[in-house]
């Protein structure tokens, strides 16, 4: 398999795993146990969070913003720094519990 190909074969299977993890959580954490090498496209969510942080970091060097900008702002990053951390928190409850029952079949 040639270079170029192998890559676009692994970004359509890190796609397709990061879709199926948004929509599908259940199914896709199942199919990931199957399948071990799809394990870090489950902390892309921590990912995420990270490039929030240096974002947001960036951005208040860059931009100065007073007044009721600010609080909506600062609403909606730590709205979305919850969400992530939730829904991160999930995806890992999904992951050990598969593999503990993945675990407990094989004995």
């Amino acid at each position: 398999m040639r270079k170029r190909t192998f890559l676009i074969y692994v970004a359509y299977i890190f796609t397709k795993t990061l879709l199926g993890i948004t929509f599908y959580p259940y199914k896709s954490i199942m199919e990931t146990t199957r399948r071990p090498i799809l394990i870090p496209v489950i902390f892309s969510p921590f990912i995420g969070l990270l490039l929030l942080f240096i974002t947001g970091k960036i951005g208040s060097l860059l931009i100065r913003v007073y007044g009721r900008e600010r609080e909506l702002i600062a609403l909606f990053l730590g709205t979305a720094i919850a969400s992530i951390l939730l829904w991160q928190a999930l995806l890992l409850y999904l992951l050990l519990s598969f593999a503990i029952s993945s675990q407990r079949k094989r004995m």
